[in-house]
This record gives structure tokens, C-alpha cells and sequence, in this order.
């Protein structure tokens, strides 16, 4: 929960930063807190296994974006919700996953999903690591910016991180 919740409060500060419309930053926000609803299909003893996951269990983890847009495929809602949570792990140069898309081929708001998070990941304590200083952070995202990350969605997360915006409870960014 806490997860979702920081990465819909980081997609719609990245959307702030960006100037989007108050009703692109409500799809962009609810398109971040979805972004992993495709875990619910993961069981606990692999989602949350404290070790290092086996190659058939990282292979099934990777399916949870395409276990995601099948719960939500359905639903009435704006088609760029349904296309990040399917899309959110594509990588910039195309190695990403499920399709290997590359560059401006992935739906922008899942290039949004991924930089936060990514930066979600990084900023927080995990069973095989405590969470990266904030340097770290930026450093990782400005070497993979190109590679994982869209480089212009970069610049504007170092923005945010170096203003201090993802130190603070965010809960009602217009």
C-alpha cells in the first residue's frame, strides 16, 4: 500500500513539475497508485520472500504488469491508466519488459511510473538493503537516464528530490 501510494504522490509531483492539467495529474496519479495492482496475483511466498528469487520466480514477478491491465482491461477508465500498469517496466533502450519497447514507443505515463518508482525502490529500506542517501539516488538516475529511465523525466525527478519535495507528506498537490 505504502508503495502505491508513494509512487501515485511521485507521478503527480512529476506531473506538477510538468505542467500537466489537473485532469491529466488525476490519470497520471490514479495510472501510479494501479501500477503494481498486478502483485495481487503473486503469491506471498514469492512476493515476499526475504532471499534471492529463483530464475522461475523472478519470471513469474515479471508477469505482474500483464496480470495487472487483465484485472483492469475491463474497468471503464481512461486507456493510458490501463496501458502504464501493462507498460510501467519498459526501459528507455528497449530491454525492459513485457513487449521490449524502446524510447517514446512506451506510453509516456508509464515512462513516468517507472522513474518513480524506481526512485520509490531506491528511497526506501528493503529486506537486502537499507534505502540509498539521496546522492546515490540521483547519481543512479542520472547514469541510467537513456538506458532505463526517460532522460527527460529524469531531470525533472532530480528537480523534485533536490528541492526536497519526496521528504514531505504530499497528500494534496494541485
Amino acid at each position: 500500500y505504502a508503495h502505491s501510494m508513494n509512487v501515485a504522490m511521485l507521478c503527480r509531483l512529476i506531473g506538477v513539475w510538468m505542467n500537466f492539467p489537473k485532469e491529466d495529474l488525476d490519470t497520471l496519479t490514479l495510472a501510479g497508485l494501479l501500477h503494481d495492482i498486478g502483485k495481487c496475483q503473486i503469491p506471498d511466498d514469492i512476493l515476499l520472500k526475504p532471499g534471492k528469487l529463483t530464475k522461475q520466480e523472478y519470471e513469474f514477478i515479471k508477469m505482474h504488469p500483464q496480470f495487472g491491465y487483465n484485472v483492469l482491461k475491463n474497468q471503464t477508465m481512461h486507456p493510458s491508466i490501463k496501458n502504464a500498469v501493462l507498460r510501467h517496466h519498459e526501459r528507455f533502450d528497449g530491454t525492459g519488459y513485457p513487449f521490449g519497447l524502446k524510447g517514446k514507443e512506451i506510453p509516456f505515463y508509464a515512462r513516468i511510473i517507472g522513474v518513480a518508482d524506481s526512485f520509490d525502490t531506491m528511497n526506501s529500506d528493503r529486506v537486502y538493503r537499507d534505502r540509498l542517501p539521496k546522492e546515490t539516488i540521483i547519481e543512479e538516475l542520472k547514469k541510467n537516464a537513456g538506458t532505463q529511465f526517460d532522460p527527460e523525466i529524469v531531470v525533472y525527478m532530480i528537480e523534485i528530490i533536490e528541492e526536497g519535495f519526496t521528504d514531505r507528506e504530499c497528500n494534496d498537490i494541485e
